[in-house]
């Protein structure tokens, strides 16, 4: 049975894609024995990105999701239902999950993690694949 970050975290990334050169969607992650802070490193590892060159980058939250959450003057209705989704995620985000960053696993070919500390221990989150050149 999820947990209640877990569920909370399910709904908000319900039929949610990242758009990128490529669309993908969002799928949960959980990491039960993790501890403390969330680290690129440690994600990195946890996410078992093995390739020893694998650049893990990490971006402040709000940061990452402005672009996503902001509309624009030329959205129609699905571009604003999509921004509000995502507005809905990062809500979910910052009320179940302590001191959450976004790490980037990868270059070109990337691996999208949202992740913190969540409230029944261990790190949960978010993850999608992204290409950008």
């Amino acid at each position: 049975m999820p947990t209640a970050t877990e569920a909370a975290l399910q709904v908000a990334c319900a039929g949610l894609l990242y758009q990128s050169e490529t669309d993908a969607p969002w799928e949960v992650v959980t990491w039960a024995s993790a501890t403390g802070t969330p680290t690129a490193s440690e994600v990195k590892r946890l996410g078992r990105h093995r390739t020893a060159g694998a650049v893990a980058t990490v971006l402040p939250l709000d940061e990452f999701f402005a672009p996503l959450t902001t509309d624009q003057d030329w959205y129609g209705d699905e571009e604003r239902a999509v921004a509000q989704k995502y507005r809905d995620l990062l809500a979910v985000t910052k009320q179940h999950l302590t001191s959450p960053v976004v790490v980037k696993v990868g270059t070109r070919k990337l691996t999208v993690y949202v992740v913190g500390v969540a409230a029944e221990g261990g790190w949960a989150g978010v993850r999608t694949r992204g290409v950008e050149t």
